[in-house]
């Protein structure tokens, strides 16, 4: 859980006690409420205490997800606000009583994946009830200050500045499970990822790379493609209606062992197209349509997989922070905004044309 702001009402501010000479105890957030990316706005919000096992941040970045874009537009017109932003990182301001691992000054990251401690089991209930991601319906990263739970913060890895080590949170947690524990990549494997550009399928092209995998890559932007070749891809084509055949020709008729499905119904056909006998398609995203159709006698046929996953564990994130720090990934970041621009951040991001991450710049 995730205790942090509420609305401004005169009548019933929280003192925030971060220092002794704290004075005002309000900050700038940007925060949803009402429809669409209309709905979102800066505004000030008010700091709540630093409960038991809690942590104080004092946020240096933050970055964007398509999650934002979607928390804006399927939200309740009448909903309370909710602060936006599901990655973040900063520096320790103050500490609960009982929490004793860490201390003001510790520089952290945010793990946005609740209360999911085991790599080995998946959240039961319903999402955003049994399982929740920080930024909807707990507040976010999006304002200068946040009070979460001591067990979603991690040390910040040193080799990355504030910009990648927000950057590298959600995508990073989400790409990792889709390929290791998800997808099962192993060295010498191939991994297609058509939709390079953003985020979450350049930090999956970087991790197949670290990883010894031959990596392919889809865009309809050639700009795009040649980024992606120079971050290692072994082939980026066009998305057009025979990427498949192209990835099969590529590998001598045998097809991708792994599909990495974030778009959806625009890509799905030739993602199944593109699948090699045994491969997996793991599917986190569909941000171009969500009903698509499978012909059941060929996904048997060729013992192939559809795999759903959305984040991950504790686990898996120190393991993504570890792989991460061995292969010395930087996340790719496309543009940054300051906080007070979060809006036009979020409507940059709703263009879809980044190549990487969006990242807020809060207190650097």
């Amino acid at each position: 859980m995730c205790l942090y702001f509420s609305k401004i009402e005169p009548a019933t501010i929280i003192r925030n006690q971060l220092t002794e000479n704290s004075g005002d105890n309000t900050v700038k957030a940007i925060v949803h409420q009402g429809e669409g990316l209309d709905g979102a706005s800066y505004r000030d919000m008010v700091l709540a205490d630093v409960g038991p096992g809690k942590v104080c941040v004092k946020l240096k970045a933050a970055a964007l997800n398509h999650r934002d874009i979607w928390t804006c537009m399927r939200a309740e017109p009448a909903a309370p606000p909710c602060v936006l932003g599901s990655d973040g990182a900063g520096i320790v301001e103050r500490v609960g009583l009982d929490v004793t691992d860490m201390s003001p000054g510790d520089e952290v990251v945010i793990n946005s994946s609740q209360d999911w401690e085991s790599r080995e089991e998946v959240p039961l209930g319903e999402y955003n009830v049994g399982y929740k991601i920080l930024g909807f319906p707990d507040h976010g990263t999006f304002a200068e200050y946040i009070i979460i739970g001591r067990h979603q913060l991690e040390p910040k890895p040193a080799f990355l500045d504030w910009r990648e080590a927000a950057a590298l949170c959600l995508v990073g947690i989400t790409t990792y499970r889709a390929l290791f524990t998800e997808g099962r990549l192993q060295t010498g494997q191939t991994v297609a990822i058509p939709g390079i550009g953003g985020g979450a399928a350049t930090q999956a092209l970087l991790f197949a790379k670290a990883a010894g995998a031959k990596v392919l890559v889809t865009s309809r932007d050639s700009t795009k493609l040649e980024t992606a070749r120079k971050l290692g891809a072994d082939l980026a084509v066009a998305s057009d209606d025979s990427w498949g055949q192209v990835v099969r020709d590529f590998t001598n008729g045998r097809g991708a062992d792994i599909v990495i499905e974030t778009i959806g119904e625009a890509t799905w056909k030739q993602s199944i197209a593109a699948l090699a006998n045994g491969g997996r398609l793991v599917v986190f995203g569909a941000t171009a349509g969500s009903l698509v159709e499978v012909d059941l006698a060929s996904l048997f046929l060729h013992w192939q997989s559809i795999i759903g996953t959305t984040m991950g564990s504790r686990d898996e994130f120190r393991e993504m922070l570890a792989f991460s720090e061995k292969h010395q990934i930087h996340p790719i970041i496309d543009r940054a905004f300051p906080l007070s621009e979060g809006v036009e951040a979020l409507r940059y991001l709703n263009t879809a044309r980044q190549m990487g991450n969006v990242v807020l710049d809060i207190n650097i």
